[in-house]
């Protein structure tokens, strides 16, 4: 049996996953972009090992500055900086852990001015975090003009998406540098029905979800406030929500709900409308056909 594989440009054996380093070294070779499309296939390629790279904060926000609309082409010192530091940074990129369901599981999120940041870490039998893997992606120009408060909530949802596969099912500490956040998203307090529509979505969305959350001050967060703060210019994704989390977010327009009008609608329901009645008048012996 091989002790390790390589696959998709990943090698992996049984300590983790690294980048294979036949694709590292392409990437460091990489000349200095001359235009907008030769640093987007750069960005790209940087991209595809995006789960490796933490601390991306200070290096590539001159590179992303050349792809704004209506920005002339100038590639100056600072944009060279920021290439070779990326390049740099890939090539000390640390092991992935491998995912194993038994050990606990920690989400550390963040958001910046302009980014989201997410790591999720397995906390080993020595006590130390080990990333399974890092996430990163800019804001929206509408996502920018959320308050503090809503970016950071926003940067737990987009985590908690982004790792959706590996959290659904399994309880996992949540960690934000943002205190309100606490008594916002706490797991023991109801959904905040004098909030805005998009924090009750918010909570909707974590209410699928077996977490806790705690406060971790911003100097002791680092990994996560670095990929905000940074992030790779990535695509929102379209991660699967689950099905229950949905049909109460599509109910959501009309929450908070009344004493009433969850009568009306309880004997309009075939099962509810047949189980009030059971309840009211007594269980049958034996379960109608």
């Amino acid at each position: 049996m091989a002790e390790e594989v390589v696959y998709l440009g990943f090698k992996i054996n049984k300590h983790g996953i690294y980048p294979v380093e036949s694709k590292v070294e392409a990437i460091d070779k990489a000349p200095s972009p001359t235009n907008v499309t030769e640093l987007k296939a750069y960005l790209g390629m940087l991209n595809y090992y995006n789960r490796f790279l933490a601390n991306l904060s200070h290096l590539l926000k001159p590179l992303h500055v050349l792809l704004q609309k209506d920005t002339k082409w100038s590639w100056e010192k600072e944009q060279e900086k920021a290439f070779i530091e990326s390049k740099q940074l890939l090539k000390s990129a640390s092991v992935l852990v491998h995912f194993d369901p038994k050990k606990k599981l920690i989400l550390a999120c963040d958001a910046s001015p302009y980014g989201l940041g997410a790591v999720l870490s397995h906390k080993m039998d020595d006590g130390s975090d080990k990333p399974i893997a890092y996430t990163s992606r800019t804001l929206t120009s509408a996502e920018k003009n959320y308050s503090v408060l809503e970016k950071e909530s926003l940067a737990i949802i987009f985590g908690i998406k982004k790792f959706h596969q590996y959290l659904y099912g399994h309880p996992v500490t949540i960690i934000t540098d943002h205190k309100p956040l606490i008594g916002l998203f706490r797991e023991d307090k109801p959904i905040p029905t004098m909030a805005a529509s998009r924090i009750q979505r918010w909570a909707l969305t974590l209410a699928a979800y077996e977490y806790t959350i705690v406060y971790k001050e911003g100097s002791l967060n680092g990994n996560a406030d670095g990929l905000s703060r940074l992030p790779l210019k990535t695509n929102i994704e379209k991660t699967p929500t689950p099905g229950d989390t949905i049909l109460l977010m599509e109910h959501l327009a009309t929450t908070p709900v009344d004493a009433k009008q969850i009568q009306k609608w309880t004997r309009k329901d075939t099962i509810l409308s047949m189980v009030l009645r059971y309840i009211l008048n007594g269980w049958p012996s034996k379960c109608p056909k």
